[in-house]
């Protein structure tokens, strides 16, 4: 049965045009692919979108893969590389529709009124906090929690994900817990009328 072959076999499989190879792949590693998408973006058609347009780019870039490391750290650095990119083009995006604003003559600051009001009541929510500070830490640090808290990997196969030593890695995630720790506590005691 082709569901029983390793990956590198059913990589072999796909590279030489046996779709049926790549659908098992697919069918192998699209649920923690969403899931990895999804602890990124917080926005559910977002996620599918990334995860199809992931899988397509995995596809088409599937004769490249030599197997120098295992096919779902390969794949995951894609994943995570197409995260990232997306977060910074959404960046981007913002960034400019607030300059807009401003050349059209509104004043930004006035618009931060209500979106602070907003943003405070969503943030009674407990997973929209934690979002909030998820979105505020750097990327890097932001890959190693997703992966290591939410996707539950081992330092060793983050490591291989994102190219970095484990030293790295275990330093990364720490930095990030003590930084989600201390904007988690000030943001509750603001919220919390500093009480």
């Amino acid at each position: 049965l082709m569901e029983e072959l390793l990956d590198t076999e059913l990589v072999k499989r796909a590279q030489q045009g046996e779709s049926g190879a790549f659908d098992i792949l697919v069918g192998r590693y699209q649920t923690k692919v969403t899931q990895l998408v999804y602890r990124y973006v917080n926005d559910t058609d977002t996620a599918k979108d990334l995860v199809q347009d992931i899988f397509f780019k995995i596809f088409r870039n599937l004769v490249k893969f030599k197997g120098e490391a295992k096919f779902s750290s390969w794949l995951f650095r894609i994943a995570v590389n197409d995260c990232i990119d997306h977060i910074r083009r959404r960046k981007v995006r913002k960034e400019q529709s607030l300059d807009t604003w401003r050349e059209s003559g509104f004043d930004v600051a006035d618009t931060h009124k209500d979106r602070d009001v907003a943003a405070n009541l969503e943030a009674s929510d407990e997973r929209a906090l934690i979002r909030g500070v998820m979105e505020q830490l750097p990327e890097g640090q932001r890959s190693v929690v997703v992966m290591k808290i939410y996707q539950d990997m081992t330092f060793d196969e983050i490591s291989e994900i994102l190219e970095q030593p484990v030293s790295t890695i275990k330093s990364r995630l720490y930095k990030a817990l003590n930084t989600l720790g201390s904007m988690m506590r000030q943001k509750q005691f603001i919220e919390g009328g500093g009480s």
